[in-house]
């Protein structure tokens, strides 16, 4: 896959917040595509005692989503961790791995935020930019704004908006019968609908599968041997 040159990683804190306000501005709320025939789905881990970062990309056939694709890679982090600021920590391992992939998917799921950041700028509309691509954030916990848990019932398929002054934002999606929900918002060339859309066709247990199997392919390698 061919990423085109855009930004530096190695910012400083305030840098990276100024240069998150401009990105917002090329955030596309609507859908953007025409099938989704490939997915993506995006992990990355922190492997402490090495002091590095692993990413895997796995691609997914839709909707039958059997593994056409896995790649892997490990870089080592130039980025603080700052709350908010997540992109510039694992940006830079993620555009690595997808420089790899030679399945450019459709559509790509990444563990964490998009839309519904302070900035409207989270790790899944960051990278959707980046690597032009449609994509979705589904995060296990809540970042901002606020939901009403009551009007959700225990139902899968059950949601409600998230809003921050007044503006919607993203949605708690019940993903699995009686399980806690999870925190979907639109990426990038997607609009918040279709998000919820695809993140429960694609969710078997609570956490959506394109992720959940990133993330045991992660945990199954050996680099994890310090």
């Amino acid at each position: 896959m061919v990423i085109k040159k855009h930004h530096l990683w190695d910012l400083d804190y305030r840098t990276a917040i100024e240069l998150q306000k401009e990105l917002f501005k090329e955030v596309v709320l609507h859908d953007r595509f025409k099938s989704i025939r490939k997915i993506a789905g995006v992990d990355v881990k922190f492997l402490k005692g090495l002091n590095k970062f692993v990413c895997a990309v796995l691609i997914f056939s839709y909707p039958s989503l059997e593994i056409i694709e896995e790649k892997y890679c490990q870089s080592e982090p130039h980025f603080p961790y700052i709350p908010g600021l997540l992109s510039f920590r694992e940006g830079p391992v993620i555009e690595r791995c997808f420089g790899q992939i030679e399945n450019i998917p459709d559509l790509a799921f990444f563990d964490g935020h998009g839309y519904s950041h302070p900035r409207r700028l989270g790790l899944a509309s960051h990278m959707g930019i980046i690597l032009n691509l449609p994509s979705i954030g589904c995060a296990k916990k809540k970042l901002c704004g606020q939901y009403d848990d009551l009007s959700l019932d225990k139902e899968k398929g059950s949601y409600c908006y998230i809003t921050d002054s007044d503006e919607i934002i993203g949605a708690a999606v019940r993903t699995r019968y009686d399980t806690k929900p999870v925190f979907v918002s639109v990426g990038n060339k997607i609009c918040l609908e279709s998000a919820i859309k695809y993140t429960l066709s694609v969710s078997k247990f609570r956490i959506p599968e394109p992720t959940r199997l990133a993330h045991n392919y992660l945990n199954s390698k050996s680099f994890f041997v310090p």
